[in-house]
Order: structure tokens, then C-alpha cells, then sequence
């Protein structure tokens, strides 16, 4: 069967990841379809950590307040040595400020609650997830791509201009397109993860027992679930369970801890994960693209999985909209340039974070776990606060008079509206589909003449300004700090909140300029 309308994107797989993809072009009025091959929407805990970039993210989409009410409160979580005492108790996830990031800290929301956030989300957008849709084929030529659905015994042949495979790592989609996954499955590695009950524990606190047999134990509480995270490490040298159950579980528990009087019940989620160090050598093949778990696969150390791939979908959603509506082709090879490195760099520190976290010394691991959220690892910055696109085509740098550089993420900043002191937060200007203009300093606007482009000046309290200008005042110089201007400044921000233009010296055509050359569409 064929489908008769032309979409502008299909979408495999509606995790987290696709999710946010599909509510990424739905805002901006792409057609877009989204199916996934399960027949109903998975439970469990699975990917909780909502890290500081990824939150800035959920914020600018619509749905960081209703995994907020889902968020987990924070706790305190307990150390254990093998010998089963208190070796340390920190709040893991509650870092300290960082300027110009509204959310330092972690989120932990299970994977469930924010894959309905986001469904809900693309559902008032007019969209929705097709459940029971396997991908069983792939073609493509210059002007579409063809994707065969089979719904319920059926063949559907699905026509887009491009498609995108969300679909984990073991991806349907990179593999119909022919993209290598380069790199090792670490058959030693296995994890088991899971949801269930826990009677005769502690319920306040989270609970890890960072040594002993078989590496480390975690039992943290997850009421907004009404069950408890379970992740503990297979025995390496053991046989992996032909079912896993309950007991299994039980059983491993028994043998790392032994604490008397704790049973399990009622599992909600119960599964084992093979470890796999794992990466594309590219990111596009045609027509059809990958992002999230289809594209790189790592260690679970510092929870970067899922918050990577919503940056995916976040870098690429954008772009996707924009060469729908005209702009230049080549637009789209900044997402593979962009994300490319992120991702190997991620399975780089992912790796190395967890050989520096095992060790038989608990009170040396539970330190190093805990100031790896505390902005103290040094591998990488777990909050992907500070990743950054600079010497990328998009980024372009118009001399060095300020301190924040094309490519950088845009930090947020407090002012105040002239006429009645109200604060505005800068990402409150830079939420939505369009591009932001900050202009600082007395030194005229460069003329930009598309209503696609949001221009604001930011001065000093006293300081002229011209008539008919959207101004702020930056009273207590934050804006300008965190920004690193002291006199004329200029900064263009992308969709997704990252610099595309910086400078303090320029004249009326260069952001025109600028945009026509990489990534215009027509106004």
C-alpha cells in the first residue's frame, strides 16, 4: 500500500530522542510523521538524569515544567564499602551555580514520564507516535527517500524528503542506509537494570555500594514511579541468564550485599545491558540521517546517553526546518560536523570516567562519582553546559573584542524592561524558532530586514539609545559580563541557543551577509 502525501520528514523511533526531533519540526510547521515498531509505550526508569543543557533545551520547547512535577526530590545517596558501612552521603545531583545556566543541577525523571511529556507535547502540535511500525525498507533517490512500514502484517510505503533514524543502537535505519558502527561490544560488560519494589530499606535516601564482588550496586527511590532504580554489573566471568527475573536480581543482591531483611517484589522493568563503545563514521547517507543511540553507543558513566541525543535532534531539528523553506543544502552538513566530534568525544570520557570510577578504595570512588556532577570530573563536563561549536562553518568570529566567541552556547542573563523595571530573562528572548540579535554599546544596528530575526539592544542604565529600538537595560551588568563586552558588541544566536556570529566592530551587511551565506531561507 502506498501513502499517497509527500511528508517532509519520517521519523524511526519515538524515544526521547525522536520525541524531541518530531516536536522540534511540528513547532515549526514541518509535516512529520514518527513511528516506532513497539506496540505500546515502554515503562521504566531507564534514562533518568536530565542534565543541565538538556533541561535549557526542554525549556525552550515546552516541557521542562512538567518533568519538573515529575522530578524526583532530591536526596541524599550513601556509600557503602564491601564491608557494608557508611563510608559517605552527598546530595549527588544538586550542583553548584554556574553563571548564566538557569538549571546547574540534574533532573532525575524517569524515562517514561518525559517521553509522555514530550508526546503530549507533539500531540497539541497536531502530531502524534504510530506504534506497531517496523521498518522492513529503505530507498532513496535525489528528491526523496521511501521508507517501507509494515503496520499489522501490511507493507506501507511511506514518501519523504528526508528521514531520520532515532531507533537505538541497534538501528534498522543505519543499517537499510549501509553506515558502519565502528568500535567494540565489551562482552565482559553487562548490566542489569530495572524497576521494582524494595521492602526493609531505607526509603530517604539512595543507596550504592561502590566496591565489593562485581563492581558497583545501586538501589536508589523513585517514588513519583512507586518503585525503586535498580543497576548492578553481571559477573564477568559468568553466564548470562536465559530469562531475567525477579530472582535474578534477588540473587545478585544477596551476593554483592547480603543485607538481611531486604526483598524485592512486584517488578515493573527488568532487563540486561550490553555494554557497547560504539560510533558512525557519519551522520548522513543522502537523504537519511541518524542521531541519538543509532549513532553512538557508550558506557553509562555520567549519564550521558540520552542528553546527547536530545542535543542531536535539537542541532538538527532546526536545520532540517530550514532547508525546507529554501535554505542552502549544505546547511544540513553542519549537523554531522557539529555532532560528529561531540559523540566521539563522549564515548572518549565515557570510557575513561568509568575506569576511573572502579577501585576497591569506596571512600576515593564515592568522591569521584559525586564531583563528577559537582563539576569537578576531569574528563568532561557532565552537564553539556559547555559544549561548544567553534571553527564550525556556522560559527564566525568578526574580530576578538568580545569574550564570547562563535560557536559558543548563549548564556542567560537577567535585565529589565526601561519603562516598568520588569526582569527579562535573555532565554526568554531567545525561546522560539528564530534567530536573536543582541546589540550592545551606542554603535548603530546592522540592518537585517527578516522577520525571522529578533533584534534587542542591551545597554547600561543611563546610557541613549535610538527610538523605535527593543532595548533592555542590563542594570547590574550581568549581560554584558557574561557576554564579555564593554563597549560595542554584537551577537547573533542561532535557533538552539548557540553564537553564530560575534564581534565589536561591524557594518550593515554583516549579518545579512552572514545569514545569506550559511543558512538562509527566504523571508
Amino acid at each position: 500500500m502506498d501513502t499517497s502525501e509527500m511528508m517532509d520528514v519520517v521519523i524511526v523511533g519515538a524515544g526521547p530522542v525522536g520525541l524531541t526531533l518530531a516536536c522540534e519540526l511540528a513547532r515549526r510547521d514541518v509535516r512529520v510523521r514518527i513511528i516506532d515498531r513497539a506496540d505500546t509505550y515502554p515503562a521504566g526508569t531507564r534514562a533518568r538524569g536530565v542534565r543541565a543543557r538538556t533541561q535549557e533545551v526542554f525549556e525552550d520547547i515546552g516541557v521542562l515544567g512538567r518533568l519538573i512535577e515529575r522530578a524526583e526530590p532530591p536526596r541524599p545517596t550513601r556509600f557503602y564499602d564491601a564491608q557494608g558501612a557508611v563510608v559517605r552521603e552527598a546530595v549527588m545531583y544538586d550542583a553548584p551555580a554556574v553563571p548564566g545556566a538557569p538549571y546547574p543541577g540534574s533532573l532525575m525523571v524517569g524515562q517514561q514520564f518525559t517521553e509522555a511529556a514530550l508526546r503530549e507535547l507533539l500531540a497539541s502540535l497536531g502530531a502524534r507516535v504510530e506504534l506497531g511500525g517496523e521498518l522492513v525498507g529503505l530507498a532513496q533517490d535525489r528528491d526523496h527517500v521511501t521508507a517501507s512500514v509494515r503496520f499489522d502484517g501490511q507493507r506501507h510505503h511511506i514518501r519523504s524528503r528526508y528521514l531520520v533514524g532515532c531507533d537505538g543502537g541497534g538501528s534498522t535505519v543505519r543499517k537499510q542506509a549501509g553506515i558502519d558502527f565502528l568500535g567494540e561490544t565489551l562482552e565482559r560488560q553487562r548490566m542489569l537494570f530495572g524497576n521494582l519494589s524494595v521492602d526493609g530499606l531505607d526509603d530517604s535516601v539512595a543507596h550504592m555500594w561502590a566496591t565489593g564482588p562485581g563492581g558497583m550496586l545501586t538501589l536508589a527511590p523513585m517514588p513519583r514511579s512507586g518503585t525503586w532504580f535498580f543497576t548492578a554489573p553481571l559477573p564477568p566471568d559468568g553466564q548470562e541468564p536465559s530469562s531475567v527475573s525477579l530472582e535474578t536480581f534477588a540473587d545478585i543482591f544477596a551476593q554483592r550485599v547480603g543485607l538481611p531483611g531486604v526483598r524485592f517484589r512486584d517488578a515493573v522493568y527488568l532487563s540486561v545491558y550490553q555494554v557497547n563503545i560504539r560510533m558512525v563514521d557519519r551522520y548522513r547517507e543522502g537523504r537519511v540521517f541518524l542521531a541519538g543511540d543509532a549513532a553512538h553507543v557508550h558506557t553509562p558513566a555520567g549519564g550521558q546517553g540520552m542528553n546527547t541525543g536530545v542535543q542531536d535532534a535539537y542541532n538538527l531539528g532546526w536545520k532540517l526546518a530550514h532547508v525546507l523553506r529554501g535554505a542552502p543544502e549544505p546547511l544540513l552538513d553542519t549537523y554531522e560536523e557539529e555532532r560528529l566530534p561531540i559523540a566521539a568525544h563522549v564515548l572518549a570520557s565515557t570510557t575513561a570516567r568509568g575506569r576511573f570510577w572502579a577501585g576497591g578504595d569506596a571512600g576515593r570512588v564515592s568522591e569521584r562519582i559525586v564531583g563528577a556532577f559537582q563539576g569537578q570530573d576531569p574528563f568532561s563536563d557532565v552537564s553539556q553546559l559547555s559544549i561548544t561549536y567553534r571553527g564550525g562553518s556556522l560559527a564566525r568570529d568578526l574580530d576578538e573584542a568580545i569574550g564570547i566567541r562563535a560557536g559558543d552556547r548563549a548564556p542567560d542573563a537577567h535585565c529589565a524592561e526601561p519603562a516598568t523595571g520588569e526582569r527579562v530573562r535573555l532565554f526568554d528572548l531567545f525561546r522560539g524558532k528564530h534567530f536573536t540579535l543582541l546589540v550592545f554599546g551606542p554603535k548603530p544596528a546592522p540592518r537585517v530586514g527578516r522577520a525571522d530575526v529578533h533584534t534587542y539592544r542591551i545597554v547600561r542604565p543611563g546610557l541613549p539609545h535610538g527610538d523605535g529600538e527593543r532595548v533592555l537595560l542590563d542594570p547590574e551588568g550581568q549581560a554584558h559580563d557574561l557576554y564579555g563586552v564593554d563597549g560595542d558588541g554584537l551577537v547573533l544566536i542561532r535557533p538552539d541557543g548557540y553564537v553564530t556570529l560575534a564581534g565589536g566592530d561591524w557594518d550593515g551587511r554583516s549579518v545579512s551577509g552572514h545569514l545569506e551565506r550559511t543558512m538562509a531561507s527566504p523571508a
